[in-house]
């Protein structure tokens, strides 16, 4: 499991046994003072409990710091060979070197939004906004004590979804408008888990689902009307894209080893696999052309549908410091945003 994701299903955990002995304290104050347990009065446990209930409340507070990942720009250019190769590299997390800088998404060609944790923050993520053109940083979520993942533009241009994990530790998918004129409000109010998502069309979101109690992860799709979850598979990757034709692209972890790209059609509900991944990837982005971007290690790969049949090596990020390439994004114009440690 990503790291992202791992402290997300352990923060769900211990929240639920913090619950649980805020419930078992709130009896024992109701309880009789001559009651005993063991030869002591409930009061006395209850004093102790109540210590181990503080104690554990803070131990989240660690839990949750994030891995330091940092974010370089590439503009990617094409050669007369068709290799789209990455140029004129630029660091773009400097006024964040120690902290968690992920899950990048253009909104347009030199608005980029990213979801950030301070390391002076060990309680949330908020998203940023970072304008390539004027180089400002702008906060654009500062909402304790939830925490915002995954910055997603929705159609229409005019609002942006992300999901939020609220103080109870669950995660749902919440909307904001670009202007910040308003707060935010729930896309899916009766569907709860969401880890990862992208927008299909304006009523239409692919949802991956986290599973709880050892299930395993599953993708769905899911209207905003009638707000029911339409299994598409289980063992997806957390990457998600919307693609030509109303489709959606996604990972299927068919085996720990064997990873697939697949599209899948809402219309006709059909999943196609287009090409076997590089081992242990689970990140890629398209590009103007339909070329598709995956990360291995230091190197960068393109694989072109229905020209190649395999993925081919693009660059080695190394000569950069890189030592893993994971999540990409990709602008209209052909600027590349990279996650790297």
């Amino acid at each position: 499991m990503n790291d992202e994701l791992s402290r997300l299903t352990k923060n769900i955990t211990m929240r639920r046994m913090l619950l649980f002995l805020l419930t078992v304290a709130k009896w024992l104050a109701a309880s009789p003072s001559f009651l005993q347990v063991g030869g002591r009065p409930l009061a006395f446990i209850l004093h102790r409990l109540s210590f181990i209930v503080l104690l554990m409340g803070s131990l989240p507070l660690a839990a949750q710091q994030l891995s330091h990942t940092d974010v370089i720009l590439f503009t990617m250019m094409a050669g007369t060979d068709s290799i789209w190769r990455p140029t004129a590299p630029q660091f773009l997390t400097v006024f964040n070197r120690r902290g968690y800088n992920n899950q990048p998404n253009f909104f347009s060609n030199n608005d980029l939004y990213l979801t950030v944790q301070l390391p002076t923050d060990t309680t949330q993520t908020d998203i940023y906004s970072l304008n390539l053109s004027s180089q400002t940083l702008t906060r654009v979520t500062e909402t304790t004590p939830t925490a915002e993942y995954s910055p997603t533009l929705m159609f229409g241009g005019q609002r942006f979804s992300a999901v939020e994990v609220g103080e109870d530790g669950i995660q749902r998918l919440v909307s904001y408008p670009l202007d910040r004129s308003e707060g935010g409000r729930l896309e899916f109010p009766k569907i709860t888990g969401v880890g990862y998502h992208c927008w299909l069309r304006d009523t239409l979101a692919a949802l991956f689902i986290v599973g709880q109690n050892d299930a395993p992860h599953v993708l769905y799709i899911a209207g905003t009307k009638g707000q029911k979850l339409q299994r598409i598979t289980a063992n997806p990757g957390r990457c998600l894209l919307p693609v030509a034709g109303g489709k959606l692209a996604y990972v299927h972890q068919a085996t720990d080893d064997t990873w697939y790209l697949k599209t899948f059609d809402p219309k006709k509900l059909t999943s196609d696999m287009l090409v076997k991944m590089p081992a242990k990837s689970e990140d890629f982005a398209l590009l103007p052309n339909g070329t598709y971007l995956t990360g291995n290690g230091t190197k960068l790969w393109q694989y072109r549908p229905g020209r190649e049949a395999t993925w081919q090596e693009v660059a080695d990020l190394s000569k950069y410091g890189v030592k893993n390439i994971s999540r990409l994004a990709i602008s209209r114009d052909g600027k590349l945003a990279v996650v790297v440690n």
